[in-house]
């Protein structure tokens, strides 16, 4: 049964000020904290209604905003929170059950404590209780990579820690046993803290680990356009090195501070980010946008192993010789530009 509207307030934010009480702040705490089954209303109250000023960007099934939660009777103290609602009109919703099944991933021991995935606070699901699916993250937004990819104050620096730390994610991901595979890999998906870190927010396609196979309705979902692997297309085989292909094009965004724009996607003869990528690469050169090439932090050598990196992601002739996401991994953190900002992490201290 789920609590009312100000029975569901007054407990998030008894353990938002427990969480904001504790002198080390890690991400173990949320691991052991239930999520909150709720009405809708307590979305709608987050969000000041869904108001058009806390939106933040469209997911490939919903909606992303901004929250508050007011931790006292006037307001004066609030925490920052993100709200995902789904549309209930994309086919895999399923009466809720989606709601249910992302509340049991990431509710789950095995993964809650990875950083880069959304630390659920609690979850309204339209089965009983309110026309609105959603989810409530313990997370303050910045944008969503979509919309940031292309921002002038995006450094080289954070463009790299982000592809590292989805690479981690996703390897994380891959190691399980059997492995999850997220098939639904895009910017959209993927949401920035406040410290640029990314934190992937949609699991609507995800399936193996504890999840196992997808629902029949599941099986209707297509890779995100833009993002969808040829091998996937041309076979409609779900296989784990699809990841890959999305990962190599969430790299070339990053480095090329390019995204498909979605409404142009559906667009007679636009050319998408691998397309462009293909027309124009050479063997070492240099993909990466040359205002990021004036980055006071940006390596040359670094450029080209990341353009040669996600151009291996990407490459459609064999699928099955893609690098694996450990593989990533280890390219990205022998890139210079990590062994620079560590020794100047050494020396400061």
């Amino acid at each position: 049964m789920p609590l009312d509207i100000s029975d569901s307030l007054a407990l998030v934010k008894k353990l938002c000020l427990e969480e904001g009480a504790r002198t080390q702040i890690d991400n173990n705490w949320w691991c052991t904290r239930e999520p909150i089954s709720c009405t809708s209303d307590v979305l709608e109250a987050l969000t000041d209604n869904f108001k058009e000023e806390n939106f933040i960007g469209s997911t490939t099934y919903g909606k992303v905003y901004r929250g508050k939660l007011k931790l006292d009777s006037i307001g004066a103290e609030t925490r920052d929170v993100t709200v995902k609602i789904w549309d209930d009109k994309v086919d895999v919703i399923d009466d809720g059950k989606v709601v249910e099944e992302e509340v049991r991933f990431l509710s789950h021991p095995g993964v809650n404590h990875h950083p880069n995935l959304a630390k659920l606070i609690g979850f309204a699901s339209n089965g009983c209780w309110g026309p609105v699916n959603g989810v409530v993250y313990d997370l303050n937004p910045l944008d969503t990579l979509y919309n940031h990819t292309s921002k002038d104050n995006f450094s080289w620096i954070q463009r790299i820690k982000v592809a590292l730390e989805f690479a981690k994610l996703l390897e994380f991901l891959h190691d399980g046993e059997p492995p999850y595979m997220v098939f639904n890999i895009d910017s959209t998906n993927i949401m920035l803290d406040q410290a640029c870190n990314p934190i992937l927010i949609d699991f609507g396609l995800l399936s193996g680990g504890i999840m196992g196979d997808l629902r029949f309705s599941q099986q209707f979902g297509h890779m995100s356009v833009g993002y969808c692997d040829p091998y996937y297309a041309e076979r409609g085989i779900r296989r784990i090195w699809s990841d890959v292909f999305s990962y190599g094009l969430i790299l070339l965004g990053l480095i090329a501070k390019r995204v498909d724009l979605k409404e142009d996607l559906a667009t007679l003869n636009y050319e998408t980010l691998d397309e462009w990528a293909y027309k124009v690469y050479k063997h070492q050169c240099l993909l990466v946008h040359t205002d990021l090439r004036d980055d006071k932090d940006f390596d040359k050598f670094d450029g080209i192993e990341l353009t040669e990196l996600a151009i291996r992601c990407i490459q459609e002739d064999n699928a099955k010789d893609r690098p694996t996401m450990s593989q990533v991994v280890k390219s990205l953190e022998n890139l210079r530009a990590f062994q620079v900002l560590s020794m100047r992490t050494e020396t400061r201290g």
